[in-house]
């Protein structure tokens, strides 16, 4: 009798420890089921030097000026090491005809970037003119539109927690803007601070993790083509706020993978707001088919 228990006890055991590898087998073959080429992702964070606010009335942001233009090819030069074969900008693909009528203009010396009302915006002054420096064909949309204004949560439980890094958000933004407008720091210095990891971090932090503290509030006057007020819950409005936000983010990270597979590039450099470049890499970082190269490595 005690014979044939420890036979089964043992038996048992056998099994136990066979199911604990398969276990095991099976977790090992998940961890090996990644591609064997990443995609590699670089992510220039930027303001929007086209917009007539940012360079009206302060000569020195001015980036068709001749200096800054200097500076501009100094970090086209950079940027030009990592030699991106799919470039993306902040246009949606239903403005890529246009893109396309644009930088071909452009391309074949039909037309100078001084000529565009908008010419100063990064899309141009990065975007188009490395595309045309490594000979692309084509530089591609990236964007998802959405004009949802980032003040749109204005009241709620917890609302001071969020509202006192959103407050201290705008002003390191505001003093570094301001250097730059000064003439106090060069482009690349400027591109290189709101594209430090712990900037992007706090920038993160500041609208896709605080806003979730607050609780039982409202937004103030939120655009009905982009919030349906009525599927709005007032009582987790931090998190309904974030998810407006990270819906957009999604799907640029859509337009980004989509373009990747179609075009089967190697190296993709994406030109978007600072906003973007502190989100889309936390997209990234759980997608096994894309590994993620700081500005810092190339832009020095």
């Amino acid at each position: 009798m005690r014979k044939s228990l420890l036979t089964t006890l043992l038996a048992l055991a056998a099994a136990t420890s066979s199911y604990a590898q398969d276990y095991k087998a099976v977790v090992k073959a998940i961890a090996n089921d990644k591609p064997k080429e990443q995609t590699q992702l670089m992510i220039l964070g930027s303001s929007h030097f086209g917009q007539e606010g940012f360079y009206k009335g302060f000569p020195k942001a001015d980036l068709f000026s001749e200096q800054r233009q200097q500076e501009v090819a100094q970090l086209n030069k950079q940027l030009a090491k990592f030699n991106p074969d799919v470039i993306m900008i902040e246009t949606t693909p239903e403005e890529q005809y246009s893109v396309d009528s644009l930088y071909t203009l452009y391309k074949t010396g039909k037309v100078e970037l001084k000529d565009i009302p908008y010419g100063r915006a990064e899309r141009f002054q990065f975007g188009y003119q490395l595309g045309k420096t490594l000979n692309h064909n084509r530089i591609h949309s990236a964007d998802y539109y959405e004009a949802v204004s980032n003040r749109i949560l204005t009241s709620g439980e917890n609302f001071e927690l969020y509202q006192a890094d959103a407050a201290k958000f705008s002003g390191i933004g505001k003093a570094a803007e301001a250097r730059f407008k000064e003439g106090n720091a060069t482009l690349k210095e400027f591109l290189l601070f709101i594209n430090d990891p712990t900037v992007l971090d706090f920038t993160y932090r500041v609208m896709f993790v605080n806003p979730a503290r607050v609780k039982n509030g409202e937004f103030t006057n939120p655009p009905a083509q982009y919030v349906d007020t009525t599927y709005v819950n007032k009582q987790y409005i931090g998190a309904e706020y974030i998810s407006i936000f990270h819906e957009r983010d999604l799907k640029i990270y859509s337009n980004i993978v989509t373009t990747q597979l179609r075009e089967k590039g190697k190296r993709i450099l994406l030109i978007m707001g600072q906003r973007h470049a502190a989100t889309l890499p936390k997209i990234f970082a759980n997608d096994p088919a894309y590994k993620l190269v700081p500005v810092s490595a190339y832009v020095k």
